[in-house]
């Protein structure tokens, strides 16, 4: 009788531990992904001005590991990007964030890697020439993050 309490006892232990903690790391997920974006819609308010003034001279002198700087012009070609050859990079003009920009001024998107598991925001501004500037940061996404919690 008192194994059987016991156990149960232990069982609504483990799932009341388990439910908190998926709790948490979600809320924690939302908080930390919303303060990522933030950051970066101030970092790409900077560089805008950076590169509205001094263009590839600014973007060259850039070198970030955590995010990704990638000008645009009107047409969708790459005119310069921090961390790949521009010449080289497909047409961007029907990427989601770069329409939007074109159109309304700023634009915004995120696309999920199932194989990486991680999360790329894309937040991109039309500067006053026309062009677009974007800037990507990747992130892991929950299951990633549950992964590692469990190793």
């Amino acid at each position: 009788m008192t194994s059987k309490i016991f156990k149960s006892i232990l069982l609504v232990a483990a799932v009341v531990l388990l439910a908190s903690v998926l709790l948490i790391m979600g809320v924690l997920y939302d908080y930390f992904g919303g303060l990522q974006q933030s950051q970066l819609r101030d970092k790409l308010e900077l560089a805008a001005i950076s590169v509205e003034e001094d263009g590839t001279a600014y973007l060259s002198q850039i070198h970030a590991e955590r995010y990704r700087l990638t000008w645009i012009g009107a047409d969708g070609t790459v005119l310069y990007d921090t961390s790949a050859d521009g010449s080289a990079m497909e047409n961007h003009g029907q990427r989601e964030e770069v329409r939007q920009a074109l159109a309304t001024g700023s634009g915004e998107s995120t696309r999920y890697s199932a194989t990486l598991m991680e999360k790329t925001t894309y937040l991109a501004q039309r500067l006053g020439d026309g062009t677009v500037l974007r800037i990507s940061a990747a992130s892991a996404t929950v299951g990633r993050l549950a992964l590692g919690l469990l190793q």
